[in-house]
């Protein structure tokens, strides 16, 4: 049985991205960083102005995937069942 797409499934998977994103941003942002300036080194700002990239990028990646599940569960209900003989 699939799981249906609800609400609480888009939220979910927009808490996932952002964290994910916000984890990768953070990691890219200390490497970038420590090759330029050679010293590990995070301050507020670029903490904010990851958090809002990781927001961004979960919200569209969650709601994108969301609305094709729901295109999805719409033609499953439309087509006729198959004919098995």
């Amino acid at each position: 049985m699939k799981r249906r797409p609800t609400i609480m499934f888009l939220v979910l998977s927009i808490l996932y991205g952002w964290a994910i994103f916000f984890l990768i941003g953070i990691i890219l942002r200390l490497a970038i960083n420590f090759f330029y300036l050679k010293e590990l080194s995070l301050d507020e700002q670029d903490v904010f102005k990851t958090g809002v990239m990781s927001f961004i990028a979960a919200v569209a990646g969650g709601t994108g995937s969301w609305i094709f599940a729901k295109i999805d569960e719409c033609k499953a209900r439309k087509s006729p069942p198959s004919d098995p003989q």
